[in-house]
């Protein structure tokens, strides 16, 4: 378990106070990151080896409302590389000793050069020597298939939405899709989130946020130009912040 005690900064948060969700999974990532610094070097050290890390799948539950400006956050990481091509983390975010925030996502090591996948076992000498503090299962919640569209949003892709891969950064599309949710954002607060990404939009692509209502909550389909399958989907589930 690798563990990282941070603050809620002025530039984490947004009008209602509270950390924005794109500051926090910006913390999972730097916090995956320096967990296995030691075994397989820095982002660009990585890099130069010809590999990246991309997020496939990302499950999200918040027991609590997310945390305050300059309260204090520990975000504790553990993850389970033993599912052949698929690597397995969890998060844990704990903030006055509550838990507040839990997460699961699962990663694919991709060769840069040729854009395939390869196992992190054989590509990633050490890695093996990681042993989880418990095994991750594999199941992922289920994304329904869009039906009635209530509403759409088309977005620019911009240059700071893209990360060192030069596609857009997996914060940016939850912050898309929070932001363009058909709910009230100043008396509602997700519950839970789970994403599925395919593919990557790059700068200048235009793409297209299709939203259907379902029972507790919304789905949304990320479309890119002239690609017919989503780039990525999304399930958000909301809670009244009143209902706290």
């Amino acid at each position: 378990m690798f563990t990282r005690n941070v603050t809620v900064m002025p530039s984490d948060v947004g009008v209602d106070g509270r950390i924005k969700l794109r500051s926090l999974l910006n913390y999972f990532q730097d916090v995956a990151g320096l967990a296995v610094v030691d075994v397989e070097g820095t982002t660009t050290e990585l890099l130069a080896h010809g590999y990246a890390w991309v997020v496939m799948k990302y499950e999200m539950e918040f027991a609590k409302l997310p945390p305050m400006l300059d309260s204090s956050m520990e975000i504790c990481t553990f993850h389970d590389p033993n599912h052949g091509y698929n690597t397995l983390r969890v998060f844990n975010v704990y903030s006055g000793g509550e838990l507040i925030v839990s997460a699961k996502t699962s990663w694919l090591l991709i060769d840069v050069k040729s854009s395939r996948p390869v196992k992190p076992l054989a590509h990633i000498p050490g890695i093996e020597d990681i042993s989880p503090d418990e095994r991750i299962s594999p199941d992922f919640r289920e994304i329904p298939d869009i039906t009635d569209i209530t509403h759409s949003v088309e977005i620019p892709v911009m240059f700071h939405d893209l990360d060192y891969n030069g596609h857009v950064n997996n914060a940016v599309y939850f912050e898309w899709v929070h932001d363009t949710s058909p709910v009230d954002l100043m008396t509602h607060s997700l519950r839970t989130v789970c994403a599925s990404f395919r593919s990557g939009a790059r700068l200048g692509e235009r793409v297209v946020l299709s939203f259907s209502e379902v029972d507790g909550g919304v789905v949304c389909n990320i479309k890119r130009p002239s690609v017919s399958r989503p780039s990525a989907s999304f399930l958000c589930e909301w809670r009244e912040i009143d209902a706290e």
